[in-house]
């Protein structure tokens, strides 16, 4: 069973196979690739019993001599293409791909959308809900056609999947032509000024337990939090990068290696006086933690979009790059003497 569960995922490492050589089965049958491209809903059945193994299944995609592992037989004069196989499409895939990737990969298969995702459809992906009797099959995200027609072999480079309206830059693209991106937009803690240019004070609460009065504020002593102590955990929900920076660590020899350093913990004498001197020289903002004296994220990252600090010095690094508090290669020197 495991055999046939894996499938799909050998199929897809067979992008680029043609041709498999002829083999003698356990039964004394040879099962080459015109005989198993001849007898598609044999291969999973052969598969779970062992008579074949996954090196002996062809791939039908992005060929032209294998369309009767879909149709009844090869293109006619003209390129007219005979009947396919069955009537039921995702009957179809499943001679060769397990049914059972459908829910592991959460292809909506048999579901018909509702009404908002017809209004959002492209007229392709409609055509193709309608040819699948109006609930979604194999098709609807999958361009069969692109993949038989060899004109359009190119595009296997750039659309190996054969992705209906691709090639996309992220996948979840594919997915948007039907669901709506703002109904999948993750949540965003730093987004704390409206498009009017107000504070948004509800965004406060994600780290404080009160609004900070941000015209008497003058460190992190003067603010208070959903927690006293590891403060990295209001960041670590979202960013979880530890140990950090970098998560992991180049060492002396150029490799990168596991167990970096932790920098979560109270700075060394020397340090903690190095930081106090750049804080004095550059005016820079650099909180260690109130409760522990700790060094957290927002020691060297500013987690408050610009405008939210009262004080511009507080407000150095809010939407800068990846919101560090002085620059990408400064920040280091805020702490270690190089």
């Amino acid at each position: 069973m495991v055999k046939v569960r894996l499938l799909a995922a050998a199929l897809i490492g067979l992008a680029g196979f043609t041709h498999s050589v002829a083999v003698a089965a356990s039964d004394g049958g040879p099962y080459t690739a015109e005989a198993l491209l001849e007898n598609p809903d044999k291969i999973l059945s052969l598969l779970a019993e062992g008579v074949i193994e996954f090196e002996q299944v062809p791939n039908p995609h992005w060929r032209t001599d294998a369309c009767n592992a879909c149709h009844m037989g090869a293109a006619a004069a003209g390129g007219k293409m005979p009947p396919l196989r069955t009537e039921d499409i995702d009957g179809l895939c499943g001679n060769c791909h397990d049914p059972s990737m459908v829910a592991e990969y959460i292809h909506a298969v048999g579901m018909e959308p509702p009404d908002e995702f017809l209004d959002r459809m492209p007229d392709d992906f409609l055509a193709a809900l309608e040819r699948g009797g109006q609930v979604i099959t194999c098709i609807m995200c999958h361009d069969l056609p692109l993949q038989c027609e060899e004109k359009r072999f190119p595009q296997q480079e750039i659309n190996p999947f054969f992705f209906r309206g691709g090639p996309y830059t992220e996948r979840t693209d594919l997915c948007f032509n039907c669901h709506d991106p703002e109904d999948y937009e993750r949540y965003n803690p730093h987004d704390q000024v409206t498009d009017e240019g107000e504070l948004d004070t509800e965004q406060c609460f994600f780290c404080h337990n009160t609004t900070p009065n941000r015209t008497v504020v003058r460190s992190i002593d003067d603010v208070s939090f959903n927690v006293a102590e590891e403060l990295e955990k209001l960041c670590t929900g979202c960013h979880p990068y530890q140990p950090h920076p970098g998560g992991s660590w180049f060492s002396s020899t150029g490799n990168r290696e596991g167990g970096g350093p932790n920098h979560l913990k109270v700075p060394p004498e020397k340090i903690r006086r190095r930081m106090e001197k750049m804080v004095r020289e550059t005016g820079a903002v650099m909180p260690l933690e109130p409760e522990t004296g700790r060094i957290f994220c927002a020691t060297c990252h500013n987690p408050h979009e610009r405008g939210v600090q009262y004080y511009p010095r507080a407000d150095v690094g809010a939407d800068g790059y990846k919101r560090l508090r002085r620059g990408k290669f400064e920040i280091c020197m805020a702490c270690h003497d190089l």
